[in-house]
């Protein structure tokens, strides 16, 4: 018949029609979310600049195990005065927040969780061990730590990683320069394993059949999720020249590396999402850390809609095509959850 259509273009409407109907849901769930998020508060934040040079870690330091013996005395307190950083960046007053209604019994567990894995940190960088030691002995550990946080409610995750971040930064200000260029390769190494999702990502893909188009896909992004993360960076400075946040313009070196590291997560949950086939990281995770964290960090929507134009041209480029077109329509909902019908609908 004239108007009849063959299988393969049914199943292609039949795709299209589900893919618009799974970013029309994920629009109107968005848009509920950001609805309810006060994001009012604006918090000044300062970062350590840390040169890149190669440093190396073997070199003697006679200092170092003062420094460490020093630091190690002192944990508790920077984790006390960390969750106090964190609660002010957060417009959270600890003393009349009650921390039980999140699931966290008291802050004391928080605090004494992230302080274990410093002090575990600062044995290695104290043994001159090289950084990627903390792979093997604290991977794990951390990938089990960051999933405690994340399974509840989405703060939860955040006040994790905040804490780990300016205790991290409190003990980067009692070393010298030397010591905090050194230090701050074993507080990296740990920092991927806390933001990065992917545990998640590396246990989904060991389900996947070898010749899964899914898992050829993620392993095809994941060898050059780093490289895009640059380009994609480089091209947003480039577009939003004289752009700063509170850590400073682009062009600051330490806040190049939170943009590049933010890309690099994106395409992270873009991999989960691909994974499990589902929006549920995104939901779960992604969406809601950037509702709660942007506002307060002066990073504007646009800045992420231009992050995610960039990204999206440059995924386009650099993929097979069968490989983006499993991407696409996870990236599709970041392009339209992260768009002006939503994150300025309130």
């Amino acid at each position: 018949m004239m108007f009849s259509q063959s299988p393969e273009q049914l199943n292609s409407l039949s795709n299209t029609v589900d893919r618009s109907a799974m970013t029309l849901e994920a629009v109107r769930w968005a848009q509920k979310y950001y609805a309810k998020v006060a994001a009012h508060s604006h918090h000044g934040s300062t970062h350590f600049f840390v040169d890149d040079q190669e440093v190396d870690i073997t070199e003697f330091d006679e200092d170092r195990s003062r420094v460490v013996a020093e630091l190690m005395k002192n944990l508790s307190l920077l984790g006390t005065l960390a969750w106090n950083k964190v609660g002010s960046i957060l417009g959270i007053d600890w003393n009349r927040y009650p921390v039980n209604k999140l699931g966290l019994k008291q802050s004391a567990t928080l605090i004494q969780d992230v302080s274990k894995l410093y002090h575990q940190a600062l044995e290695v960088f104290a043994q001159y061990e090289y950084p990627f030691r903390l792979s093997v002995s604290l991977g794990r550990e951390t990938i089990k730590l960051r999933r405690k946080y994340s399974q509840t409610e989405p703060l939860m995750l955040i006040l994790l990683q905040l804490q780990f971040h300016y205790m991290g930064r409190m003990l980067l200000e009692w070393m010298s320069m030397k010591e905090r260029t050194v230090f701050f390769l074993y507080f990296k190494t740990l920092e991927d394993y806390l933001y990065s999702p992917l545990g998640e990502v590396n246990d989904l893909a060991a389900k996947h059949l070898p010749n899964s188009p899914t898992l050829i896909a993620v392993q095809q992004l994941l060898s050059i999720f780093t490289s895009v993360a640059h380009q994609t960076y480089h091209k947003l400075y480039d577009s939003n020249l004289g752009y700063r946040t509170v850590s400073g313009d682009l062009k600051n070196h330490i806040l190049q590396y939170s943009a590049t590291r933010d890309i690099e997560l994106f395409q992270i949950y873009l991999c989960w999402c691909a994974l499990e086939e589902s929006l549920h990281p995104i939901k779960q995770e992604l969406f809601p850390m950037c509702v709660i964290l942007y506002p307060r960090l002066h990073i504007s929507w646009k800045l992420v809609q231009d992050m995610l134009g960039d990204l999206s041209e440059e995924l386009g480029k650099r993929l097979l095509p069968q490989n983006f077109e499993i991407f696409f329509p996870y990236l599709q909902v970041l392009v339209e959850i992260f768009s002006d019908r939503v994150v300025q609908a309130v």
